[in-house]
This record gives C-alpha cells, sequence and structure tokens, in this order.
C-alpha cells in the first residue's frame, strides 16, 4: 500500500488521546545538551551534540536503559529544568494533534539526584494549566511505582503521590523491569492507591509471560494492562481480557524493539488481539528514544496493511474510550473526533 501525504495529513488533522507516554521520552537531544551545558555535566562518550544524538539511536535494549537513566534523567539537576521538558512534551503533542493525554513520571531516579517531588509536580501543574488555557491540550499524570525499586520505594511514591492532591495526578501505574519485581509484590500499594480515589494501570506483558498480565489484572486490580503483548500465549489470558473489556495500551514500534514476543509487525498481535475482540488502543511510549510518534505508529499499521482505514478510525475512538477522562467530556471529545474521521474516510 502506498501512503501518500494526504494521508499523513489527514491523520494529523484527526483530534487524538494518547494513554501510554513517558514523560522523560519526549525530551530531544537538543534540549539534554542545553542541561548537560546549563549544569557542566561530564557524561562518558557524549563531548558534542552530535555525539548524544547518536545516543538518542538506541540499537539495544541496555543502550535504551542506559540513555533513559544515566543520560537524560541524570540531566535534570533542578526543578526548574522540567521546564524545558514540558517544551518538549507540548511540541510533540501539538505536532501529533494530541488534545488529551496521560503521562507517565517515573519520578524515584530524580528524587535520588536530590530534586523535589512537589517541587517537581508543580512545574508539571503549572505548565499543563498554561498548555490548556493556551492550546486546549490537556494533561493528566500517572506516578510510575518501578517494580525496580521496590516495595518501600513504591509505597513512598504514593504517599507523594496522594499528599501533592492535584486535580492533574490521576493515577498510579507499576513500570520498570517485569522481571526485577512480581505484581503480586505491590499488591499493598495499589489496593490503598484505589481506595484512595486513584487509578492503578500496570505494565505487564511486555517482555514476561501472560502470567505477568494475570496478576496485573487479578490482584493488582490493574484498570489497564501496558503493552500485554504475551496475552498472544494463552487463550484464557486472551479470552479474560477480554470479558473484562481491560484496555491494552500497545506500542507497536516499542515492541518491536525490546523484541521479547515480536520481531516484526507481520507478526504483532495486535491485529489478532482486536479481531478476537479484545480492547486495543495505539500509542508511541517512548517516541524520542524509538524514533517514531502517534502518527506513525497508525501510519505504520496501514502502511503494512495490517489495519484497514475504518480500522484504525475504531482504534482512534478505542484510545479516546479507554481513557479516565470525565465522561462528560469524553462524550463532547467523540463528537469532534467522530466527525473528522468521517470527513476523512475513516469511519
Amino acid at each position: 500500500m502506498v501512503i501518500d501525504k494526504s494521508i499523513i495529513t489527514d491523520l494529523v488533522e484527526i483530534p487524538k488521546t494518547e494513554i501510554h507516554l513517558h514523560i522523560e521520552a519526549v525530551t530531544t537531544a537538543e534540549t539534554v545538551w542545553s542541561l548537560i551545558n546549563k549544569h557542566n555535566l561530564s557524561i562518558e562518550g557524549v563531548n558534542s551534540i552530535d555525539d548524544l544524538q547518536k545516543k538518542f539511536k538506541v540499537k539495544s535494549l541496555m543502550e535504551f536503559i542506559n540513555l533513559f537513566i544515566n543520560i537524560i534523567q541524570a540531566s535534570f539537576k533542578s526543578e526548574d529544568d522540567f521546564y524545558l521538558l514540558m517544551r518538549d512534551l507540548r511540541e510533540y503533542l501539538l505536532k501529533n494533534n494530541i488534545v488529551y493525554s496521560e503521562v507517565f513520571l517515573a519520578p524515584t531516579s530524580f528524587i535520588n539526584n536530590g530534586l523535589d517531588f512537589n517541587k517537581i509536580m508543580d512545574v508539571l501543574t503549572v505548565e499543563a494549566d498554561r498548555f490548556y488555557k493556551e492550546d486546549e491540550i490537556d494533561i493528566k499524570y500517572i506516578i510510575d511505582v518501578s517494580r525496580g525499586f521496590g516495595l518501600e520505594n513504591a509505597q513512598k511514591n504514593l504517599e507523594l503521590t496522594l499528599n501533592y492532591n492535584s486535580p492533574r495526578v490521576i493515577g498510579i501505574g507499576l513500570g520498570g523491569a517485569e522481571k526485577k519485581g512480581k505484581a503480586e509484590v505491590f499488591e499493598p500499594v495499589f489496593k490503598k492507591a484505589s481506595e484512595s480515589g486513584l487509578h492503578v494501570v500496570a505494565h505487564a506483558g511486555e517482555d514476561c509471560n501472560y502470567k505477568s498480565i494475570d496478576a496485573a489484572v487479578n490482584i493488582l486490580k490493574a484498570e489497564r494492562i501496558g503493552h500485554g503483548i504475551s496475552a498472544m500465549e494463552n487463550e484464557e489470558c486472551m479470552n479474560h481480557l477480554k470479558e473484562l473489556q481491560i484496555p491494552l495500551e500497545v506500542c507497536p514500534t516499542s515492541n518491536l524493539f525490546t523484541r521479547a514476543y515480536v520481531k516484526s509487525i507481520k507478526k504483532h498481535p495486535i491485529k489478532m488481539f482486536f479481531e478476537k475482540g479484545l480492547f486495543v488502543t495505539v500509542n508511541s511510549d517512548d517516541p524520542t528514544l524509538f524514533g517514531t510518534t502517534l502518527v506513525e505508529e497508525y501510519l505504520l499499521l496501514l502502511n503494512k496493511d495490517i489495519f484497514t482505514k475504518a480500522e484504525i478510525g475504531q482504534l482512534i475512538l478505542n484510545n479516546l474510550k479507554a481513557t479516565f477522562m470525565d465522561e462528560k467530556d469524553k462524550a463532547s471529545l467523540e463528537i469532534k473526533i467522530r466527525e473528522t474521521l468521517n470527513n476523512k474516510g475513516y469511519l
């Protein structure tokens, strides 16, 4: 299938939502380079913007982790630095016409580096309020409680989240390497979060088998599953997800990069999930680091004949329905999205 520029333009012009997006992974090499110079940092192998741009072209999971933790997160030395991060987020959302997003923040490394959670969130909240006023972009935050840092750290992050008590902070999410912490370890954190009125989501089935998904759904009572790819291994798991209509936050390019379960887009289970009636959404995960955008994710699925235009339209609507938006606002946005989808031939 040949994709012309008009199809890209149409995809951009459709108002969209995104629910699996890591805020640190929208920052650009230019922003990180400016922070390195601002704070006079010495990072091994990075002596120029060209060196840094090469680091951003990750080729393995280890390169990705090193870039994320030891370069990007390590470059933020003051809470004011997050204004630059928010600038990059704004540009990404505008470029993709994402009018509502639920964005992950992993605060632990920043806190361990001496930054104050409340001051970070103040910057993120002030800027999100400004974007809403100036651009009609609505941003909500989900705070990461990483598997790799253990239960005590997760409890600390939950307490910080609850104490901050902002309408822009709507939930917690279990992130980090699946193999470094089983979901059941974090049950008390998720139970308290739910009882306190927060939404709860979990990365699962990204690089561990389907039992990781079962644990996130049955033990943590996760309302959405990040990735969920290994459900392809087990019919019972897929049927359970279908029955509960648990949204899957699928990130095709990310899944291709990690290569845990998918080594080509043609073998990605997203279409199989969709045809079986599972609640599938499409997201970009770490756009700058994986060299993708939300528009490009939809374009990939269209270009490779995985989905038809009408099915892409349904996926865009699925993403809206999977958000934690107020139902009245969700219904209002759905009218706008359906109108554009109809005009562009996507419904």
